[in-house]
């Protein structure tokens, strides 16, 4: 199986971005060959999709990436180091580089992953995108729907 995972918290504005494509290919009917998947709350519910059938995984979150606003890059867990401080391992407190360090350590298997980093413009309280993500919307889309089609 394959998966797109959208990571994030859907009153953090830009922190929604993951989650916000994920649902536009379940509400669009998008999701062919694949699983497209919200975890808006428990970031450790990502080891649920670390088996040995998982083909592919690509993982969409807002990301400082120290870019402008809607900046995005793609990147594999492998080719960077977190400098994040997580106190706990929520969307919002915990970092997927860390779950998947602790996944490695605990013996799950780990498929081939891509993140799409996105960098977000504004994480306050807010129930919609920045202007400069939601201009970028559908350009996020098409490289998730690519790179989960990818060998």
């Amino acid at each position: 199986m394959r998966y797109i995972i959208g990571i994030g918290n859907y009153r953090m504005a830009d922190d929604s971005i993951g989650l916000r494509i994920v649902e536009h290919i379940d509400q669009n009917g998008l999701g062919k060959g694949f699983e497209a998947v919200g975890i808006a709350d428990e970031g450790m519910r990502l080891l649920s999709y670390l088996e040995n059938e998982t083909e592919r995984i690509v993982l969409i979150d807002a990301v400082d990436l120290g870019l402008a606003a809607g900046e995005y890059r793609l990147f594999s867990p492998g080719d960077v180091q977190t400098t994040k401080v997580a106190q706990g391992l929520t969307t919002h407190e915990g970092d997927a580089l860390k779950v998947l360090e602790l996944a490695r350590t605990l013996g799950y298997p780990i498929p081939p992953l891509t993140i799409l980093g996105i960098q977000p413009g504004d994480l306050g309280p807010g129930m919609g995108l920045s202007p400069a993500l939601q201009e970028r919307f559908h350009t996020y889309l098409e490289i998730a729907l690519e790179e989960v089609e990818r060998d």
